[in-house]
C-alpha cells in the first residue's frame, strides 16, 4: 500500500487530506472508503506501558482488522497509533453503501474497547476513533463522506516521574473487568442495578408510612461468583480518568430503558453519567433513536449528570441536556456542593433536580452554624427553580434537619438501602423501608 498523501490519480480532499490508493484488481470492481483509524490513548499506553506493549496493542489490533475484513478491506499500521485503511463497499458483509460502512464503524469505534489486547504486561484496553472518511473510486473524483467517529478522549494525560503511569496500570487491571463484562464475553462481571428510592417526607409523615417516591435511582453493582454484592465506585473513578467512562454510560441508560420497558407506567427511574458523557456523539445515536420512538419511557427516565469530573464543553453539554428534555427525560445534577457541581454549572443546565450531597447534612448535624450552610444551599437550589433532593439521610433526626431546611424529597438509607428487588409503584401501597431485607446492599448508597 502506498504512503499517505500520495492519494488516486494525485487527488486531494479538503486541505491536506489525501485519501489511498485503489489496488489495481479492483479498480474496476468497485468503490472503497478510505479512512484513518486511530488508538486515541496510544501516548498514554506507551508512557505508562512502554514502547513494546504500545507496538504490540497496534500489531494486535491490527491483525483483528485484518482478520475481520479479509479480502473485502486492507490495513497498514502507521506511527503513533494510527492505521490506514480501505473497505471496498461491495465487500458483501459491510453493506454497498458508504453510510453502512460509516455504520459498521461505528459500531467497531463503540465495541472494540471492551476486548483488551493480551500483552506480556497484562491486559490493556484501548480507545478508538475514525477520520477522514473519503469515498474513493476509479470512476470519480474522492469525496468526503464523514467528519470524525468518535474523538474528543477525555482520559487523563500520564506523564513520567509524577507517578501517573503507575496510576494508569493500577485503573486499567481495576476497569478491564468491567470494560470485558460490558461486551457480554464474561457474564461474571456484567454490572446490575440496585435500585435505592427517592422518599417523599412529608409525605410518610402525614400517612406514617414510608410511600411516595418521586423516582428510583439505579446504582452501579457487580455480584460475584459467590453471590457476594459490592459497590463500583472504584472502577466508575478509575474509567473517568482512563477516558473509558462514556462506554459504560450508554450502557447504564440502555439498562435503564430496558427495565423502564418492564415496569408499571408510573415507575420513574434515575441513572447517573458522568459529566465526561454530555455531549451528543455517535454513542448515543442509538439511545436518542429510542427515546424518540417511545416517548413514554423517556418520560420516565431521570438523567443523573455526576459531576466527579468536569464537564468537558459547556455549550455541548446544554445542547445535549436541551436534546434529552426536548424528548420528554428529565435531568438532575448529583452531588451539588461538591466536586465540579458548580452554581454556574447548575445555572448553565438548568436542571429539574438538584440533588444535595451527602457531606453537606451530615456535617448539619454539628450545631447551627453547620445546619445554616445546609439550609443555604437548600435555598440556593431552589432559586434556580430545581426541585431539591438531600441525599445521605440515614437517621430520623437528619431526615427531620432535612425536612426543616425545605427537602421534601430525600434519599439514604434511612428510607431504603439500594436493593436487587426490582423498583415499584409506591401509589399502590407497597412499603419498602426495609433496611435488613435480604436483598439490601451494605455496600455504598
Amino acid at each position: 500500500m502506498a504512503a499517505r498523501g500520495t492519494g488516486i490519480h494525485g487527488g486531494q480532499v479538503g486541505g491536506n487530506v489525501h485519501p489511498l490508493p485503489l489496488p489495481r484488481r479492483r479498480l474496476v470492481e468497485s468503490a472503497a472508503l478510505s479512512f484513518a483509524l486511530r488508538i486515541d490513548n496510544f501516548p498514554h499506553i506507551r508512557q505508562a506501558y512502554g514502547e513494546d506493549a504500545a507496538r504490540a496493542v497496534l500489531v494486535q489490533l491490527t491483525r483483528r482488522l485484518s482478520d475481520a475484513l479479509g479480502v473485502n478491506g486492507l490495513v497498514e499500521p502507521g506511527p503513533n497509533g494510527v492505521m490506514e485503511c480501505l473497505i471496498w463497499r461491495l465487500a458483501g458483509q459491510l453493506g454497498n453503501s458508504a453510510a453502512e460502512c460509516v455504520d459498521w464503524l461505528k459500531r467497531l469505534c463503540a465495541d472494540a474497547p471492551l476486548l483488551p489486547v493480551e500483552t506480556s504486561v497484562g491486559s490493556i484496553h484501548f480507545a478508538l476513533s475514525a477520520d477522514e472518511l473519503i469515498s474513493v473510486s476509479a470512476a470519480s473524483a474522492p469525496t468526503s463522506v464523514y467528519g470524525q467517529i468518535g474523538g474528543g478522549f477525555s482520559g487523563d494525560a500520564v506523564c513520567p516521574g509524577d507517578g501517573s503511569a503507575e496510576q494508569y496500570r493500577a485503573d486499567m487491571a481495576m476497569a478491564s473487568q468491567l470494560l470485558t463484562g460490558l461486551s457480554g464475553k464474561d457474564g461474571d462481571a456484567v454490572p446490575v442495578l440496585a435500585w435505592q428510592p427517592v422518599r417523599d417526607a412529608d409525605q410518610a409523615a402525614e400517612a406514617g408510612d414510608f410511600e411516595g417516591a418521586l423516582y428510583w435511582e439505579g446504582c452501579l453493582r457487580h455480584i460475584d461468583r459467590d453471590g457476594q454484592v459490592s459497590s463500583l465506585e472504584g472502577a466508575l473513578g478509575a474509567l473517568e480518568r482512563l477516558g473509558f467512562i462514556r462506554l459504560l454510560d450508554h450502557h447504564v441508560v440502555a439498562m435503564a430503558l430496558d427495565e423502564l420497558d418492564r415496569q408499571p407506567s408510573d415507575v420513574t427511574i434515575g441513572v447517573n453519567i458522568s459529566a465526561q458523557s454530555t455531549a451528543l456523539d455517535y454513542l448515543w445515536e442509538e439511545t436518542v433513536q429510542r427515546l424518540r420512538q417511545e416517548p413514554w419511557l423517556a418520560r420516565r427516565l431521570v438523567v443523573e449528570i455526576t459531576e466527579t469530573s468536569a464537564i468537558p464543553n459547556m455549550s455541548e453539554a446544554v445542547r445535549f441536556v436541551d436534546r434529552l428534555r426536548s424528548l420528554g427525560c428529565r435531568i438532575a445534577i448529583d452531588d451539588f456542593g461538591t466536586g465540579y457541581a458548580s452554581i454556574r454549572n447548575v445555572m448553565a443546565l438548568s436542571p429539574d433536580f438538584v440533588k444535595i450531597d451527602r457531606f453537606f447534612l451530615h456535617y448539619a448535624s454539628y450545631g447551627e452554624a453547620q445546619q445554616g450552610i445546609f439550609e443555604h444551599l437548600a435555598g440556593l437550589a431552589w432559586s434556580l427553580g430545581a426541585t431539591v433532593i438531600a441525599e445521605g439521610v440515614e437517621t430520623a433526626e437528619q431526615a427531620a434537619l432535612a425536612a426543616k431546611a425545605g427537602c421534601r424529597w430525600q434519599q439514604g438509607f434511612f428510607w431504603g438501602r439500594p436493593s436487587l428487588s426490582r423498583p415499584r409503584s409506591c401509589e399502590a401501597g407497597h412499603a419498602v423501608h426495609d433496611p435488613v431485607a435480604a436483598s439490601s446492599i451494605a455496600a455504598g448508597q
